[in-house]
């Protein structure tokens, strides 16, 4: 079973359920599961409000959002070493990205830390990196 079953399942019981849509402001992590299965669960959840009959002939969301839209709005998440989901970054929505080093633990990217970084962040732009690095972390903590 991948070890992203879980944080998938919770996030489409929240989004689905429509914890988001009544709480707007609240904010949920998605850590230590990189990043590269989002753009499949985005598309999926979409296409299943759109297509299956909860979402076509059930409760709508308010303002034509998307399950995808209360993902981008309302989760954030962190990863280290996947660039492949950095690669799918406008799928995923780059103001939900953080980067971190989960040192001091084993599986830490430390002490290549700024080189997996800069290499994992190559194509991406200055206001990318920026947001991804830290900013988005600041925005989200409020630090």
């Amino acid at each position: 079973m991948p070890t992203d079953y879980g944080v998938r399942m919770s996030l489409a019981d929240m989004i689905i359920g429509g914890v988001f849509e009544r709480f707007p402001k609240l904010q949920v992590g998605a850590v230590e599961h990189e990043l590269s299965w989002i753009p499949h669960f985005l598309d999926r959840m979409d296409y299943n409000y759109n297509q299956r009959s909860v979402g076509v002939q059930g409760y709508r969301f308010k303002d034509d959002m998307l399950p995808s839209d209360f993902f981008r709005r309302n989760v954030f998440v962190g990863f280290q070493e996947d660039a492949l989901g950095i690669q799918l970054r406008d799928l995923i929505g780059v103001e939900t990205l953080q980067w971190g080093s989960d040192y001091p633990h084993q599986e830490s990217t430390f002490p290549r830390s700024q080189e997996i970084l800069e290499e994992i962040l190559a194509d991406c732009t200055e206001e990318e990196k920026a947001m991804i690095a830290g900013g988005n972390a600041a925005r989200v903590y409020k630090i």
